[in-house]
């Protein structure tokens, strides 16, 4: 049993995906980055390492004590049956609030759908945030509407507040810094930017206790089996 656990995108294995990402957030952590210390730039992939390389369609969670791991898996091979492959539009590296990202270029109905679905049916497995967990999310000064997905779905940044993104670096505020990663994060990610990415499954991780990564437990394809 995990303490916590989350629903994500992870790309398939031995895609061009997956090898950028495991070059990025791998052991090794990234490569040289001219003008920024190898300690400053472990300290910036550090969370991204440690969640892993991925999309969010759940958000962590911890698991209610009214259920099992094993129930929340049999309802994710129960919910990946009724789903068809969709398609990411083409990704592009994009700063968001200051982070480094990959995200689509463009906006798609199908996978804003497909997050909302997650969230939906897995809802009932999470426990309730305490006042202090959904105090360190009012820290960033949400607005009205994510403060009510707070309060309902437990994370702040779903539904018509989703966007789906694989973060690469933590918040970087000095421009110089953040540019000079910006410029390796694009020729590293050459083989991937600019390309559709296809889902055709879901992976539910896990996290034994808080400080620990995030591990894929189960890969789980979309449709029924034959």
């Amino acid at each position: 049993m995990a303490q916590r656990y989350a629903v994500y995108f992870a790309p398939e294995p031995g895609s061009a995906l997956e090898e950028f990402g495991q070059r990025w957030l791998g052991r090794s952590g990234p490569p040289p980055i001219p003008g920024v210390g190898a300690e400053r730039v472990r300290a910036l992939t550090e969370n991204p390492r440690l969640y892993g390389f991925h999309g969010t369609f759940k958000p962590p969670f911890e698991l209610n004590p009214a259920t099992s791991e094993a129930a929340l898996l049999e309802a994710a091979r129960i919910f990946a049956r009724s789903l068809s492959p969709i398609e990411i539009p083409p990704l592009e590296i994009a700063v968001i609030g200051k982070f480094i990202a990959l995200t689509p270029a463009t906006s798609s109905a199908a996978l804003e759908l497909l997050a909302a679905k997650c969230v939906r049916a897995f809802d009932g497995f999470r426990v309730t945030l305490t006042n202090e967990q959904a105090a360190f999310y009012r820290r960033n000064k949400l607005t009205v509407h994510q403060d009510q997905m707070l309060e309902h779905w437990g994370y702040p940044y779903v539904m018509e507040e989703f966007r789906f993104h694989m973060s690469l670096t933590e918040r970087i505020d000095d421009i110089a810094e953040r540019n000079a990663v910006m410029r390796v994060v694009e020729s590293m990610a050459k083989p991937v930017v600019g390309k559709p990415i296809t889902v055709r499954d879901i992976v539910v991780f896990g996290q034994k206790k808080r400080g620990d990564a995030m591990t894929a437990i189960e890969r789980i394809p979309f449709g029924r089996s034959t």
